[in-house]
C-alpha cells in the first residue's frame, strides 16, 4: 500500500477527491486546503492520467512544528537531510524511466506568514536532500528526475516525491495561450461538475485558448466553440492540433448570438469574460444578458450549464436551476463556479 497526496486548486478539492476516489485501487483518506490524500493498493500508473488536479505525489514524510522565523529554515535542513527518498524513487521507477543518480529539484509553497521565501525554503531542503543522497541538485525543475515537493500549511509540511517527470497541469498540447486562458485541470474539473460523457455534446461559447474544448474532445466528447477574438481562436485551433482533436469545430463567432440551433447541445461548460484579463465590447451586464439567453436557448432539455465567473450576480439563465455554487481561488481572485441543470 503506497500513501500518496494529490495537489489541487482550493474550492476545487471535492472534485478532484472524486476523480482520485473513481481510480481501482485507490481510497481517499483525507480532503484537506488545496490536497487529497489517498492509499494506493494497485499500480500506480493510472494516477498519472489523473485530469482535475494540479500533480501528484508519493507521500514521504509529514512534519510538525515547522516555525514561521527565520531558524525554521536550519529546522528544515536537518528533517530534508533525515529523509529517505530511495524507496520512492524505486516507486516511480515503475511508472517512468529514472537514472540511477537521478537530478532532483524541491518547489516549496506555504499557507499563512512567516518570515522566510519559498526560495529559502528549496535552498534549505536541497541543502540537506543532497548532503544526504549525493544526488545532483537541479535548481531548474525541468532538468531534475525527480522533484520534491514542500507544501506547508500553517505548521505543518507535507513532504512528496512528485510520480510524474513533470507536472500534470502541464498539458503537452497547451502551446498557445491568451489572457485569461484557463489552467487545463480547472476546466477538466468544470467539464466533470457538468457530468462529462462521451458522446456529448459539449459547447463553450467563450473559448479563449480553447482549453474546455480540447478537454471535453480527449474525454470523448464531440466539442465545440468559438471566440469573438480571432487571435484567441487561432490560439485554440493550434491547441486543438497538437492535441489531435478536430480542431474545425473551433470558429470565431459572437457568443451573443450562437450560429446553433435550440436545444442543439448536451453540455455548456464555459469561463466568462470578467471585464479584465478579457473585455468585451459592451458593458458586462449587457454581454451577460445576451450570452445567458443564448446558453439557454441551445441547451438540450436534461442539459447542464457550467460556467466561471467572477460576477455570479450576472449569470441568469432563465428558468434554469442552480444546483451548485463553489467560490475557486484563480488568477490571485475568488472566482465562483455555477452548476445550472435543465
Amino acid at each position: 500500500m503506497v500513501a500518496i497526496f494529490t495537489l489541487t486548486t482550493r474550492g476545487l478539492e471535492a472534485v478532484s477527491a472524486e476523480e482520485v476516489a473513481a481510480l481501482p485501487g485507490v481510497t481517499v483518506d483525507k480532503i484537506a486546503y488545496r490536497r487529497v490524500a489517498a492509499t494506493c493498493t494497485g499500480t500506480l500508473a493510472p494516477l498519472l492520467g489523473l485530469r482535475t488536479v494540479d500533480d501528484v505525489f508519493l507521500d514521504v514524510a509529514t512534519w510538525s512544528d515547522v516555525g514561521r522565523p527565520r531558524s525554521a529554515l536550519a529546522r528544515l535542513a536537518e528533517l530534508s537531510a533525515c529523509l529517505d527518498l530511495r524507496l520512492s524513487a524505486a516507486a516511480c521507477a515503475g511508472v517512468r524511466p529514472v537514472p540511477r543518480s537521478p537530478a532532483f529539484s524541491v518547489t516549496a509553497n506555504f499557507v499563512g506568514q512567516r518570515n522566510y521565501s519559498t526560495h529559502e525554503i528549496k535552498q534549505a531542503c536541497a541543502e540537506g536532500i543532497g548532503a544526504s543522497h549525493h544526488w545532483p541538485y537541479a535548481p531548474d525543475d525541468a532538468a531534475a528526475d525527480l522533484n520534491v515537493r514542500v507544501f506547508i500549511e500553517h505548521d505543518i509540511a507535507f513532504v512528496g516525491l512528485r510520480l510524474g517527470r513533470h507536472p500534470l497541469h502541464r498539458r503537452p498540447y497547451k502551446q498557445a495561450h491568451v489572457p485569461g486562458s484557463l489552467k487545463p485541470p480547472v476546466a477538466a474539473a468544470l467539464l466533470r461538475l457538468a457530468g462529462l460523457a462521451p458522446g456529448a455534446r459539449v459547447l463553450d461559447p467563450c473559448c479563449g485558448a480553447g482549453t474546455i474544448v480540447v478537454e471535453a474532445a480527449l474525454g470523448g466528447a464531440l466539442a465545440l466553440g468559438g471566440d469573438y477574438d480571432p487571435v484567441a481562436v487561432a490560439a485554440a485551433q493550434a491547441n486543438a492540433r497538437s492535441a489531435g482533436v478536430a480542431a474545425r469545430f473551433l470558429l470565431r463567432w459572437d457568443a451573443q448570438r450562437l450560429p446553433l440551433a435550440d436545444a442543439s447541445v448536451d453540455r455548456i461548460v464555459s469561463n466568462l469574460p470578467w471585464g479584465r484579463a478579457v473585455e468585451v465590447d459592451t458593458t458586462l451586464a449587457s454581454f451577460y444578458r445576451y450570452v445567458c439567453s443564448e446558453m439557454r436557448r441551445v441547451v438540450a432539455p436534461g442539459g447542464r450549464l457550467v460556467v466561471l465567473t467572477n460576477a455570479p450576480h450576472l449569470v441568469s439563465p432563465g428558468d434554469l436551476r442552480c444546483e451548485q455554487r463553489l467560490e475557486i481561488s484563480l488568477f490571485g481572485q475568488t472566482p465562483t463556479v455555477m452548476v445550472f441543470s435543465a
